[in-house]
């Protein structure tokens, strides 16, 4: 049956713009088939073509909920419209892609997204025990992740988090009178010190806490001391980023490098083993242009739909930027996955533009709110990464020198 009708799916997966319902009714006027069938008979013809040509799957992004309790000033996701949830049954149907995709690979990631993941806290629940579930019965093992703003911790929660084995990174983006700035609830108030009572509830279970530090251009100058002052608190492990889709002059980005020169002297020059700030020690030339997005990891969102990751599914909710396919017939926009796969117009143009040695052409999301192109990159992003790896060649060169 799946031979007969192979070659009609992949002419139609490879087209421009996939006609999924033309192939349905040709299926099921051929073949006698219902919707149901119809569907489990095309997601396992597009699941074979996928394995032949495409690098597995082996981390996903599940969009719990469009809703948030804050109002952050620089959400990349404000635009998201309503506050819908995720339902049990496309949770489970992402959660078998997922496992389906993955081919021979055993280690495989899920990690909680939202809106704030933790106001779909039933779903979450659900789907952690039934990814544990299938995936034992697949052999294979899952490591969860979710980031949270952290403000509906509690005891009861963090102690499920903490008994799955589920890790938890929060959103703080410094000591309050920067993290408070940009941070607030609805009602326009602050939530650093909300924030800060939960990290230190999260802590008793998962004594290693993560924070995920989004830096604004106006805050920028306060870098370097509200590290060194939250890992005085008790966080571990920083993963720093300037915001998105937001100006930054020249003077405020040379204000930020500074401050990262000197929280990277910092770093290095006194080792802590119970601190690891990401930006300086996973700085690496991959073997590919683009990044994970759409190659090995994918974001579905609340209605099933697979983008190649959140930040790329937030730019457009309702129209997907690079739609990859959903959670019924597997990823079945087979250009669009060849685009970020091969990624050769990103390539393209960083070599138009000079910088295709030293850049792997960025963060696909970056590029689009700099560009308007997920192919053409952010210059402020290169910016950013030729800084760091200035940084990291000049203490190499330091240790060495002092070794």
């Amino acid at each position: 049956m799946e031979d007969k009708f192979s070659d009609l799916v992949q002419q139609n997966l490879f087209s421009e713009s996939p006609d999924i319902p033309y192939l349905k009714s040709i299926i099921e006027s051929n073949l006698e088939l219902n919707s149901e069938d119809t569907n489990e008979l095309i997601y396992s013809i597009t699941l074979k073509l996928n394995s032949s040509l495409f690098p597995p799957v082996t981390g996903i992004e599940l969009i719990l909920t469009e809703g948030c309790n804050l109002a952050c000033s620089y959400c990349f996701e404000k635009d998201m419209a309503g506050h819908s949830k995720m339902p049990r049954n496309i949770a489970a149907k992402a959660i078998d892609l997922l496992i389906d995709y993955s081919n021979d690979c055993s280690e495989l990631h899920i990690t909680y997204f939202g809106g704030e993941p933790l106001l779909n806290y039933s779903v979450m629940r659900y789907i952690t025990e039934y990814a544990q579930e299938q995936s034992s019965l697949r052999n294979k093992s899952i490591n969860f992740n979710m980031t949270t703003n952290g403000t509906l911790l509690n005891r009861s929660i963090v102690e499920y988090l903490s008994s799955n084995k589920i890790k938890v990174l929060v959103s703080v983006d410094g000591l309050r009178r920067t993290h408070d700035k940009h941070r607030k609830d609805k009602n326009g108030n602050g939530t650093f010190d909300r924030v800060y009572k939960n990290l230190k509830l999260l802590k008793e279970k998962q004594p290693w806490i993560g924070i995920k530090m989004t830096i604004m251009p106006i805050e920028c100058k306060y870098l370097f001391d509200d590290v060194i002052n939250l890992y005085n608190m008790g966080v571990n492990q920083f993963l720093i980023g300037p915001a998105t889709g937001v100006s930054w002059s020249a003077q405020t980005i040379n204000t930020y490098l500074s401050q990262l020169e000197k929280l990277y002297e910092w770093y290095f020059s006194y080792p802590r083993s119970d601190l690891r700030i990401n930006e300086f020690d996973e700085i690496e030339n991959k073997p590919f242009f683009g990044c994970h997005a759409g190659r090995t990891n994918i974001a579905v969102g609340i209605d099933g739909q697979i983008s190649p990751c959140s930040k790329i599914l937030a730019i457009n909710n309702t129209n997907l930027l690079s739609k990859l396919g959903n959670v019924y017939l597997g990823l079945t926009n087979f250009k669009n996955r060849l685009r970020l796969n091969e990624c050769s117009e990103l390539h393209v143009e960083c070599e138009r533009m000079g910088i295709s040695e030293e850049y792997r052409g960025g963060c696909y999301a970056s590029n689009y709110y700099e560009t308007g192109s997920l192919f053409i990159p952010s210059m402020k992003d290169h910016n950013f990464d030729k800084a760091r790896h200035s940084l990291s060649e000049k203490f190499q060169q330091l240790k060495r020198i002092t070794n």
